[in-house]
């Protein structure tokens, strides 16, 4: 008797919570019928996280979630909502059998293949030609515009000695890595993602540069490159130690637990523990 006692609330307890997210499912449903995005994708990201051992919901949550953020021009969430389909899909496939709109999903492949990697974008089911047609968007975005006006030889002001003006100096590692800053503050992940890989390519570069090309890798969801770059940067020093933070989300994103113990164990009594914190270190505390 005592048993079934046990079990009547804690079966109730658990509809209470599923019917709490369905109905935060439908309420982003409504905003997004409504093209209120904003609050769309809010209520549909916070709503995929109820459904986590519900496949089908939690992808089609974060695909609406991902169309709105992107609609709403905050194309950092639309990332966030998309690299959320893909960790799902590396653990089992299902995308695929999602049953969506099929607008929706057309959106959906044409964001990603403009803010994933080649790799990600695949993995949900992107074609080669989605891909290639981004790409190709892309290359006409930064074509310049031939000028209409008249071929005229305009010669280089010069200072009062006469001598030529000084050239600009070229880009450091450091003037790289604030554009790249500043891309991401204006939510153009794409152009950040570009110069991160660039500079990931030219690595290793100096310890702080390195660092702070980890912690950009981190912030677009290029975990085994941020990972990697933290590698390449060596021990933190003093001053750094938020940084830990990122190596250990970084670690466990790539299946690297025992070392994401170690570095979320250095990086608490430096950090401030927000939802997301608290979120990967119960994560972190209990992968094996």
């Amino acid at each position: 008797m005592l048993l079934l006692l046990l079990i009547v609330p804690m079966a109730a307890s658990a509809a209470t919570a599923d019917d709490f997210y369905q109905r935060m499912y439908r309420r982003g449903m409504t905003h997004f019928a409504a093209a209120e995005y904003p609050a769309a994708f809010t209520e549909l990201r916070n709503a995929a996280f109820g459904f986590v051992e519900r496949l089908d919901t939690f992808e089609a949550a974060h695909a609406y979630a991902a169309v709105a953020a992107h609609r709403a021009g905050r194309d950092a969430d639309a990332r966030d909502s998309l690299m959320r389909i893909t960790a799902a899909e590396k653990v089992e496939p299902h995308f695929a059998s999602v049953t969506l709109p099929e607008d929706i999903r057309t959106e959906v492949y044409k964001v990603a293949a403009r803010m994933l990697t080649r790799e990600e974008a695949t993995l949900i089911g992107v074609s080669q030609q989605q891909l290639a047609a981004a790409a190709a968007e892309k290359t006409l975005a930064v074509v310049p515009t031939p000028s209409k006006r008249p071929n005229v030889a305009v010669t280089a002001p010069r200072d009062r000695s006469g001598a030529d003006a000084t050239p600009p100096a070229p880009e450091t590692a450091a003037s790289k890595l604030d554009n790249a800053q500043r891309a991401l503050e204006a939510g153009d992940v794409t152009a950040a993602q570009a110069t991160y890989e660039s500079l990931f390519a030219a690595s290793p570069l100096a310890h702080a540069d390195e660092v702070r090309l980890a912690e950009g890798l981190y912030r677009v969801h290029d975990y085994t490159k941020a990972a990697r770059a933290f590698e390449l940067a060596g021990p933190l020093g003093q001053g750094e130690e938020k940084y830990h933070y990122c190596y250990a989300v970084s670690l466990y994103e790539t299946g690297h637990f025992k070392e994401a113990k170690r570095e979320l164990a250095a990086a608490m009594p430096h950090i401030a523990v927000t939802e997301d914190v608290e979120r990967y270190r119960a994560k972190i505390d209990s992968a094996k």
